[in-house]
């Protein structure tokens, strides 16, 4: 899992760099990838809020978790709670 989470810093970062190196296109790509990004780990949030208030940690902790890594944060937490019989 750990090199799901760094493969999620690839994409935060690459985007960046396109935004703020690139010019044209690769900005606007990069602009697109960063935006989009942001806004499905934030759908992820509200979607598994149940889950995320369930785990241990404050819900903000999770909110920025879960904005950074998206699933790969609130997946395995998802499936121990399964494990577990909490969910």
């Amino acid at each position: 899992m750990q090199n799901a989470k760094q493969s999620v810093w690839v994409l935060w970062c690459g985007s960046l760099a396109a935004i703020l190196l690139g010019s044209g296109w690769v900005a606007t790509a990069g602009s697109f990838v960063f935006w989009v990004t942001l806004a499905v780990h934030a759908v992820e949030f509200f979607i598994k809020r149940p889950v995320l208030e369930r785990a241990d940690g404050s819900t903000g902790h999770h909110f920025l978790q879960t904005l950074i890594y998206g699933l790969f944060h609130w997946k395995p937490l998802e499936e121990a709670q399964k494990g577990s019989g909490d969910a």
